[in-house]
């Protein structure tokens, strides 16, 4: 759909493998989407990620504790939620120094953590993931 110019379902059924591999090596940017907090009335532009971003926030946020003599390691579903939300955001900067001293955060994800209602940062790592093409719910990504 480059150009505006819609490509026909015919059209792309029949693309030769020259096509194919043409239209691969073109650069490619993260679809992006606006969710507005109604409650603060702002609104907060996210991009998708990728499967790589993803795997990696996902394993900074994981801890391994002990259970019967077991470890078992456990996704921290908050921290997830904040760092995915933190690293999707094109607007607003979490990391800006007049946001971060004003509500005395360290970085952004203190920062998200501490103005967000628990579903309001559910809500948006589920439009991120949306946007990173998984059809899948949260709980899906998590147990992955």
């Amino acid at each position: 759909m480059e150009n505006n110019k819609r490509i026909t379902e015919e059209e792309i059924l029949n693309m030769t493998e020259e096509n194919i591999i043409a239209k691969l090596m073109e650069p490619t940017e993260a679809p992006e989407a606006t969710y507005l907090i109604d409650r603060l009335g702002i609104p907060i532009t996210l991009k998708g990620l990728s499967e790589k971003e993803i795997n990696r926030i996902k394993r900074e946020c994981t801890y391994t504790r002990k259970e019967r003599g077991k470890r078992v390691k456990e996704l921290d579903d908050e921290e997830f939620n904040a760092a995915l939300i933190e690293v999707a955001t094109v607007k607003p900067n979490w990391n800006d120094k007049k946001l971060l001293d004003a509500l005395k955060a360290s970085d952004g994800r203190q920062v998200i953590r501490k103005k967000f209602l628990a579903g309001e940062t559910s809500a948006m790592a589920d439009k991120v993931l949306e946007l990173s093409a998984f059809d899948n719910d949260l709980e899906e990504i998590k147990n992955l």
